[in-house]
């Protein structure tokens, strides 16, 4: 999250020096923070697509780990199941006639 507070600062920055360059001229608040807005994120666009690409693997990863884990259990029961079935002797049959 420490990125998220650079950024911020660094548009805080940015809107005010675009606010000097107007000439301190009232008015433009939100005109010079969207551009600032702007600026800085296209400078930091790199950076926020390697850290969504970190996040999404990571979570990726977590839910494999998941599902893999689901799957030898689940396998696990199967084979126990099998191994410890035992053979059912039918009822003998009545005779009828």
């Amino acid at each position: 999250m420490r990125i998220n507070k650079n950024i911020y600062d660094e548009i805080v920055m940015v809107a005010y020096d675009l606010y000097e360059r107007r000439g301190r001229v009232h008015g433009y608040d939100l005109e010079d923070w969207l551009e600032a807005e702007r600026i800085v994120l296209e400078r930091h666009t790199k950076e926020i697509f390697q850290e969504a690409k970190t996040i999404g693997s990571t979570k990726g990863r977590k839910t494999s780990d998941k599902t893999e884990a689901k799957i030898l259990k689940t396998s696990k029961k199967t084979s126990e199941s099998s191994s410890q079935t035992k053979t059912k002797k039918s009822p003998p049959k009545k005779n009828t006639g």
